[in-house]
């Protein structure tokens, strides 16, 4: 996925720990680099499809960083991924 631009964005306008929000969430791209550049983020989305789309690749993710030593920092990163269906 194309995850360079909102990654770069997020890195430039926003400090770490800060609150990302992602109102057409799609396919979780934004909500990834948040993640990825240690913010939180609420995304919303009106297509169940996209949502779930969305949430499986956010928890993939999720699981893929999960250590014995950073497990808890990763899930407390994640605030809110809104389904409006």
């Amino acid at each position: 996925m194309f995850i360079e631009l909102p990654y770069r964005l997020i890195q430039l306008y926003t400090f770490e720990d800060e609150v990302v929000l992602d109102p057409f969430v799609g396919n979780g791209t934004t909500c990834l680099a948040a993640l990825k550049t240690k913010r939180r983020y609420i995304g919303y989305e009106n297509d169940k499809k996209y949502y779930e789309l969305a949430e499986r690749r956010i928890e993939e993710y999720l699981q893929s960083q999960n250590t014995l030593f950073n497990q808890q920092t990763n899930t407390s990163q994640k605030i809110a991924l809104i389904a409006n269906v």
